[in-house]
Formats: C-alpha cells, structure tokens, sequence
C-alpha cells in the first residue's frame, strides 16, 4: 500500500508543477563526460572516442522505474590558432523514462571545444566548451488519471476531471549548455582536474500543462522557463608506486534550490603490465541519499564500470535500500601512433 501511496505521489507532484528534477545524472558521472561538462569534448589523447552508459533507478518502488541510456561519441579534429592548441568536436544522446505514462526527457545535441595548453610541456590545460542541440519532454496522456476523474463506483470517466485536457503530449525546444575544465599536472605523480558547467544556459520555455485554447485544436503550451542548472567537480590523481593509485573526486549541481552533493574515492591497481590491464574500485556517497559501491577495468583504451547504489535515505523504507544500478563503457580509437600527438593530453592510467 505504502509502495502505491508513494506512486501516486510522484505522479501528481510531476504533473503539478514543472518537471524540473528529471535532468539526468549518474552516479559514475566521469564515465559520462558530456552529460558532466560540454568542455570534456575532445579532452583525451586519440583519434576518436565512442561510449555509453545506462542507468536503472527506483525499480524496487514504482513498476516503471527510471531507466536512462545515453551514447556519445567526440574526437579532436584540428590544431587550434597556436600550435599547442586543439578543438575538439562531439554528439550525445540520451533519453530518461521513468513512470506508468511514460514521462521521458531525450536530447540529441552537438557540442565543440577550444583547448587552450600552457607550458613547454602542455602539462597545463584550459578547455571552454559548449552545446546545442534540442530537447523533447513528452508524456502519454491517455494513461494519466486525475483524482476527481472517479465516479461513486471507483471508475475512472476523463469527463468528470478538470484536469483532463490540459496537459500536452509533449514539448520540445532547443537549449544551450556551456563549460569550462582545468587541469595541470601537479608534479611526477599527482595531477588535477577543475570543472564548471552550466545547463539550459538559455532558460527556454517548457511545460506540459496547456494554458488554454489557443488557434490550433486542444490546449496550448504554457509558459514555465526552465531553470539553469549549475556543475561543479574536480578530481585528483595520485600515484602511490607504480602500480597502485588513488583518485578522490567530487560532484556539487544545483538547480532551483535541489542540490546534490557526491563525494567518491577509487583506487586503481595495474593487474598485468604487459597487458596493460588496471582493476578499479571504489566507493562514493550521495549526500542523504545513498552509498555508492564501484568496480571497473581499464583494458588499453578500452575502460569499462559499474555501479550500484545502496539506498539510506528515508525511502529506503520502501526501497529496502536499494538504489540505481549503472554500467558503462568507453573505447579511444587510435588510428596513428600516440607519440605523434602534441601536446600530450593528461591520461593517467587509473
């Protein structure tokens, strides 16, 4: 019962207001590198990179639980105006579903890269980005149900509902994202990554509760501006001998007052040096909500991960703490020997 009461809930508080909460996140949100910062667009050493990540929330609580896949792919195409410069280019897709009418949020969008390097060396790097693309949110209404749709018999007459009508099948509109990272190698085994971002730069007008009758047939869209939504994360790399190293990392977003907060360390152990195969692990927590536990492998140019959060907030009542499951992967393409490619971009092996 409970289960069908927080259901319920979700629905009308997603319908009563507008959708801000479902932008998408990952729990492993380095392996996700356009969703994280437009600049990571072309910021590694190779030809081209191809990836993808999918995540499954909430299907402990709700029978439609989140489910949310994204692939990408972006390259470093051309020198930038000097010589140890570069721009790099990329495409990201990614749809979020969740619930029993179907609400999704996709986007198809391109994104570009000027990386600014420093020093003899390129050990220091500044990359400003950004992306465009358009946005679809939409929702299947002839699912939804409203309380005041139900006769004295408990059956459901759309007639009887004034809501019924007024929400819009979907919405669409294009939107701006824009970032900027820095990174420096720090000494012979430490180096440091900084990155801000900014989403829906723009703010565009979304909303799937009409506003009334307008000249076309049913209701049209109303006015509900999309807020900006605001990226902070780092990550360190440190070398403890030849095969063993740390790297803490950190995540803060904010939009419209919901924060979110995810502090994570992983530790990367060189598994077969001629192979070059180097074993992960880690653990992380989302601040009041839940304990991420991580593995991974990185396999040459080949880096896979997943990972599983353990639900402590107070939903973990019903959730029997159990959280989002997430697995992902990425490939570098390298079509020319690496020791050509200056300035040589900061790719530690961990």
């Amino acid at each position: 019962m409970l289960k069908k009461l927080l259901l319920a809930f979700f629905g009308f508080i997603s319908l009563a207001q507008p959708v801000y909460s479902q932008d998408i996140h990952f729990t492993q949100y380095n392996m996700s590198p356009m969703t994280l910062n437009p600049a990571n667009v072309g910021r590694f050493e190779g030809t081209a990179r191809i990836g993808g990540i999918y995540r499954n929330q909430w299907s402990s609580v709700i029978n439609n639980p989140y489910s949310t896949p994204s692939v990408w792919v972006d390259a470093p195409i051309i020198r930038g105006l000097r010589r140890q410069d570069w721009i790099g280019v990329g495409l990201m897709l990614y749809q979020d579903r969740a619930g029993s009418a179907g609400l999704t949020h996709g986007a198809f969008k391109f994104g570009a890269t000027y990386h600014f390097a420093f020093g003899q060396k390129g050990n220091t790097v500044l990359s400003v980005g950004g992306h465009y693309g358009g946005e679809n949110r939409r929702i299947d209404i002839n699912r939804l149900q409203f309380s005041d749709g139900f006769n004295n018999q408990g059956e459901y007459v759309p007639a009887l509902s004034m809501d019924n009508g007024r929400v819009l099948g979907s919405a669409n509109y294009n939107d701006i994202d824009l970032g900027a990272v820095f990174s420096s190698k720090l000494g012979e085994a430490m180096d440091v990554q900084l990155g801000f971002s900014i989403y829906h730069f723009t703010r565009p007008n979304y909303s799937l509760i009409g506003s009334g009758s307008g000249p076309g047939p049913g209701p049209q869209q109303g006015f509900a501006r999309l807020p900006r939504r605001y990226v902070s994360h780092g990550r360190f790399n440190i070398a403890l001998n030849k095969r063993l190293a740390l790297s803490p990392t950190f995540l803060f977003q904010t939009m419209e007052g919901n924060d979110e907060i995810i502090v994570q360390g992983l530790a990367g152990y060189l598994f077969n040096e001629e192979k070059d195969i180097t074993l992960r692990a880690g653990l992380g927590y989302r601040l009041g909500d839940a304990v991420n536990v991580l593995l991974g492998a990185r396999i040459k140019d080949l880096t896979v991960g997943a990972a599983y959060d353990i639900n402590v907030s107070n939903l973990s009542l019903v959730s029997n703490y159990r959280g989002g499951f997430e697995i992902a992967a990425h490939y570098i393409i390298k079509i020319y020997k690496p020791t050509v490619v200056k300035p040589k971009v900061l790719c530690p092996r961990f």
